[in-house]
């Protein structure tokens, strides 16, 4: 019997160390992948507006107009791009659009063959229009092409018109003059009311006789050739890791970490009737002690920050701001997440949970024993129910009994050290490094996915259940769970995604927004012509 029981633990470490060293592309595999050997099979699966991503664009290059667009090229946020007919500006072009990468050193419109081209620092690409792709020349052996230099000017009447011209020309410009806060000096460096300066790099006018700058670290200008004032406004994220995101309205907030760029970071606002950007720096605000932001929630004009120091409130009728923290009574300044339940705002921590009263604005902490420096990753509200992923497991806060209480999970893999939680409807899913669970509220079965976390490595972020899908965000991509076909699948850079490090997940309607290390990519994960 001995002899038997030690065959039976050599035989079970074998298969487990079989399992563990698994090739991640074996067709046995739990999780599916995509695996496209160039950006044409790629888009044979994807439109090109299925992925679209949004990071920094603070550095510029160059300008080129086609018959209906402007691009403008940055070199670190792929190509902006504005309708000049309709007087909008479209999602832009990035690395999940099929450029090879985001940093643009030269475009250059071809009116012959209506294709915009770009050198990158890793390849030289061409759009074509007609097949809505990007053709990149190292993934076509038999190139016969040659990068335009020179190209005939889309209006011949008009030479100077529709054509970038560099700092050099600048000087021969007419005097402007900026309109709101702002300063142009003579040395054509824009002054902002912080007296912050920065370089105009170039300029281009378009047919409409509007003029259009780029400024170096700040964004873009667009003014009048007739009035000579001019408008001057950042779009993009802040130079920040992001690591959170919401809607307020139609307006999107986002926040991060500070990134070791410097430049401008802090909290972006994202308004969706105007074009430019609103900026939000702690060195600018006095209530605001700190801009590096792990959570936002938002209740009705109130935008609640989870920071570094505290919880930020920003109203945003008023336009004012308000920080509460320790020696406001709150658990702990760094908060993680934050979650809404009746009156009160919820906030995760490392060292326990607290909560605020949205409409006074006193905090409190959670005396409960067991949640007393008790790591906690991340909050959902149900109802008047509160569940707290944490590092010993799942806690549960009833309204109606105002009482904190521990869940066992009865599922097949470890519940210590739970990081994210989401519910729907009678469900309640949970992340933990052993894999991925649920709890049916209306049965108590639990139901668990450990052979996720043999081929995923965690830990998990975020978990976002809907009604088709659940969604996780992990170090390695966004986890998809099919619920009608009951498979996994991850999608990647391969994909589209901006960068495989995933943080937040936000649902709308028929898209899904990603945070992630390397921006913030909007999936049409719903499209009516695809299958995932």
């Amino acid at each position: 019997m001995r002899f038997l029981a030690c065959l039976f633990t050599r035989r079970l470490w074998i298969y487990l160390l079989i399992a563990l060293h698994w090739p991640l592309d074996s067709p046995a595999q739990y999780v599916r992948r995509e695996n496209f050997a160039n950006e044409h099979q790629r888009r044979a699966r994807y439109e090109l507006d299925d992925w679209v991503s949004y990071t920094t664009t603070r550095s510029f290059s160059s300008m080129a107009v086609s018959t209906d667009y402007i691009f403008i090229a940055t070199r670190d946020g792929g190509i902006l791009r504005y309708q000049i007919y309709q007087d909008y500006w479209d999602y832009p072009y990035t690395t999940s659009s099929g450029l090879p990468d985001n940093r643009i050193e030269d475009i250059v419109y071809d009116p012959r063959s209506a294709f915009v081209w770009v050198k990158t620092p890793r390849d030289v690409a061409y759009f074509d229009p007609a097949a809505r792709e990007w053709v990149r020349e190292s993934e076509n052996p038999g190139w016969i092409y040659q990068f335009p230099d020179s190209v005939p000017p889309v209006n011949p009447n008009v030479p100077f018109k529709e054509k970038f011209f560099g700092r050099n020309a600048l000087f021969q410009l007419p005097t402007y003059f900026a309109n709101g806060m702002y300063n142009i000096q003579n040395d054509w460096l824009l002054m902002d009311s912080y007296f912050q300066e920065f370089p105009f790099i170039g300029y281009l006018v378009d047919r409409y006789d509007r003029i259009w700058f780029l400024i170096e670290g700040f964004g873009i200008g667009r003014g009048e050739t007739y009035t000579q004032r001019a408008d001057f406004f950042g779009v993009g994220l802040p130079d920040i890791f992001p690591r959170a995101l919401a809607y307020q309205g139609d307006d999107l907030w986002f926040g991060g970490l500070a990134n070791d760029r410097g430049g401008r970071p802090g909290i972006a606002r994202w308004p969706y009737e105007r074009p430019e950007w609103d900026y939000f720096q702690a060195r600018r605000i006095p209530h605001l002690p700190n801009d590096n932001v792990a959570a936002i929630q938002v209740d009705g004009d109130s935008v609640w920050f989870g920071t570094d120091y505290g919880v930020s409130l920003f109203n945003a009728g008023k336009n004012t701001w308000r920080n509460i923290d320790e020696t406001r009574g709150l658990v702990y300044n760094q908060v993680r997440d934050l979650a809404i339940m009746g009156d009160h705002l919820f906030a995760a921590t490392e060292v326990g949970i607290g909560r605020i009263n949205r409409f006074t604005g006193l905090a409190e902490k959670i005396k409960d024993a067991r949640l007393i420096n008790l790591p906690t990753y991340r909050l959902a509200a149900q109802g008047d129910t509160l569940w707290a992923a944490t590092f010993r497991g799942i806690f549960r806060f009833t309204g109606a009994r105002q009482e904190w209480e521990f869940v066992p999970s009865r599922a097949a893999i470890q519940d210590l050290e739970v990081t994210a939680v989401s519910v729907f409807g009678a469900e309640a899913w949970f992340a933990s490094r052993g894999g991925i669970m649920w709890l049916n509220l209306q049965t108590g079965a639990w139901e668990s996915f450990p052979q996720v976390a043999l081929e995923i490595a965690g830990p998990y972020e975020d978990i976002l259940a809907t009604k088709e899908a659940v969604w996780v965000a992990t170090p390695e991509g966004l986890l998809k769970y099919d619920r009608e076909r009951g498979y996994w699948k991850l999608f990647t850079r391969r994909d589209g995604l901006a960068d495989d490090h995933c943080r937040r997940l936000l649902l709308d309607g028929d898209y899904l927004w990603i945070v992630t290390d390397g921006g913030v990519t909007q999936f049409r994960w719903n499209s009516p012509y695809r299958i995932d």
